[in-house]
Formats: C-alpha cells, sequence, structure tokens
C-alpha cells in the first residue's frame, strides 16, 4: 500500500430544511463576491412555483473557509429588490439573508431543492476539486407576497 498524498480537512456544511436553517451562515466562512450583472433572468429553476420579475440582479459568488472554496453559487434576486440591498451584504450575508433581511419584504413561500452530481471541469477549478468529485446542486427559491420569484440561489 502506497500513500500518495492524504485528504484534506473536509469542510461539509450541514443543508439546513428550515426557514432558521436557511437564514443561517456558515462559522468562519468568507463570501468572495465574483461577479455582478443586472437586467438578467434565472434559467434554471423549476416551473409552476410562481412567475418570474421583470429582471434579476445576477450574484456569482464564492464561499470558503480557511483558504478552501467549499460553495459556488449563482445568485438571482428580484432588481427591484437588490436596489435595497447594502452591497456591503453581498460579501457578508448568506443568499436568504439577503432578502430576509429588506424592510417591508414578507416572504410567503420557500423551497430548497437538493440533488447530486459530480464535478465538472469549470466547478472542479473553481472549487479546487477533483474531476468527477461528488457535489451537491442546492437551489434555494424564495417568492414574496405579490407572487413574484425573489430569489434563485443554485449553490454547488
Amino acid at each position: 500500500t502506497f500513500v500518495r498524498k492524504s485528504n484534506r480537512r473536509d469542510l461539509w456544511c450541514e443543508v439546513q430544511t428550515d426557514w432558521h436553517g436557511l437564514l443561517m451562515s456558515r462559522d468562519n466562512a468568507e463570501i468572495e463576491l465574483m461577479s455582478t450583472e443586472t437586467g438578467t433572468k434565472p434559467t434554471d429553476y423549476p416551473a409552476g412555483i410562481s412567475a418570474l420579475a421583470p429582471s434579476y440582479l445576477h450574484l456569482r459568488r464564492r464561499h470558503s473557509r480557511a483558504g478552501e472554496s467549499f460553495l459556488l453559487a449563482d445568485v438571482f434576486i428580484d432588481e427591484r429588490l437588490g436596489q435595497k440591498i447594502d452591497t456591503a451584504d453581498f460579501t457578508s450575508k448568506t443568499s436568504m439573508r439577503l432578502i430576509a433581511d429588506i424592510p417591508g419584504l414578507k416572504i410567503v413561500d420557500a423551497r430548497q431543492i437538493l440533488t447530486i452530481g459530480s464535478a465538472d471541469p469549470e466547478v472542479s477549478e473553481l472549487l479546487g476539486l477533483s474531476l468527477g468529485d461528488p457535489i451537491a446542486y442546492v437551489q434555494r427559491i424564495a417568492v414574496a407576497e405579490d407572487g413574484t420569484i425573489a430569489l434563485v440561489a443554485n449553490g454547488i
């Protein structure tokens, strides 16, 4: 038997299933804002939940702890709501917390979809994984009181 390399420390995250859990941030996590784009729409969301807003603010973020990346996220926030969020919060709050903290906004439905897959070349590079490593895809959707989708967050 030959040991070629020891495994890196696990950076697992417990995936919460209740509203309070969806708002929690990970201990000692840092959020890097990789890009922002306005006037977009999410293309990957379940049909039949609610209607899309006219346009969305798209945030691409990478979460890390102790210098090791553990989450790559594409966050789409109703652009009308995005204007009410302090840009400093983009690197300090979870996606659900970004909209939960907007004064006067009432979330009437929130869902989470979890699937398991494998790391493709882009994910491998951005998260420092080997090609084909197992990964979890977590999609979170929040619907506002006016019936529009306030947030779609696609995390890997």
